[in-house]
């Protein structure tokens, strides 16, 4: 029996479908023989999936854009331990069948209430530099109107709209409880959860309906346009302390924990250690959370997840071991 537009994320393995997608990437590839065909990733807002389209849709290959709407029809399958969309027909959607809320993905949260809950934490730091930096930024209408939209990834954890706020806001919770517990230096690490990834917001390209990279994203990259963020903010205070400026500096461009991950350095102070570490739990709890309800299972092991060293996730609890 055919369903009618189905979110991705509701897909059971072999189940005839018939769903409006978006064309979120395409690649034109050839195959063995010298066939072209079509790769692509479609979605919805509940997640991705691939798929192919081969040459006897040649015809569409030229139209089928990025941000593309299609009506589908087919089955999810597998395909080297990944799901993939097993496509019978495609057909372009016309604009009367699409609802865009079906393919925008937002946070969960209450996105005011949480912006405020930010606000008091920043504004209630101890050293008065740091402070003035906060509400430098806090007053800054338009990095606010962007820092409520922008994702926290393209793909990987909080990859909605509202999913940097949301990771940040989590991340204030657990800084505040370690800069108690480990007599860390509670307004620097609280401006570091703020500030390691303010550089997404000129990162990524959330204004579509799948998000992408701005060219200054691809090629600068989100820790240097932070630290770029930084440096311009702090130009507005001219006798703000040098050695504070390179600790910031020193949170942002450190978060990711490695250079083998991105950073230009490795933490090197307590609480340069202290943000990777938050910065990595929230990631990959929330990372997990979105994984398993994405790739829904009827068993206790999940598909094999990417961020997680594409291993397959176990999901059953002690009632599996009778």
């Amino acid at each position: 029996m055919i369903m009618v537009k189905p979110l991705l994320k509701d897909l059971k393995p072999g189940e005839a479908v018939e769903t409006f997608l978006v064309v979120a990437q395409k690649q034109e590839r050839t195959t063995k023989v010298g066939d072209a065909y079509l790769s692509l990733k479609l979605a919805d807002a509940s997640g991705e999936i691939e798929a192919n389209l081969w040459k006897e849709y040649a015809e569409l290959f030229p139209r089928l854009k990025e941000n593309t709407f299609v009506k589908v029809r087919g089955a999810l399958g597998e395909y080297k331990g990944k799901k993939q969309f097993n496509l019978e027909k495609l057909r372009l959607a016309r604009e009367q069948e699409i609802e865009l809320a079906d393919f925008v993905r937002h946070t969960s949260a209450d996105i005011p209430q949480t912006l405020q809950k930010i606000k008091n934490i920043l504004l209630a730091i101890p050293d008065a530099d740091l402070k003035k930096l906060a509400e430098l930024f806090l007053s800054d209408e338009k990095l606010l109107a962007d820092f409520v939209r922008a994702p926290a990834a393209q793909s990987m954890h909080s990859a909605c709209i509202g999913g940097l706020l949301e990771h940040v806001a989590a991340m204030l919770d657990i800084a505040v409880f370690l800069a108690g517990q480990y007599s860390l230096d509670r307004s620097l690490l609280l401006m570091g959860v703020f500030l390691h990834d303010i550089g997404k917001l000129r990162e990524l390209d959330y204004s579509k309906l799948t998000f992408g990279y701005t060219d200054s994203g691809g090629l600068v990259g989100h820790i240097v346009l932070g630290v770029q963020m930084l440096q311009e903010k702090i130009s507005l205070l001219p006798d703000f302390p040098a050695r504070k400026k390179m600790l910031l500096e020193h949170l942002i461009i450190s978060h990711h924990g490695t250079r083998e991950f991105g950073s230009p350095q490795t933490p090197m102070t307590r609480e340069a250690v202290a943000l990777h570490y938050i910065d990595n739990i929230d990631a990959k709890l929330v990372g997990f959370a979105e994984f398993v309800a994405r790739n829904p299972t009827d068993t206790a092991w999940t598909a094999k997840a990417h961020m997680f060293d594409n291993k397959r996730l176990y999901v059953g609890g002690p009632e599996d071991e009778k």
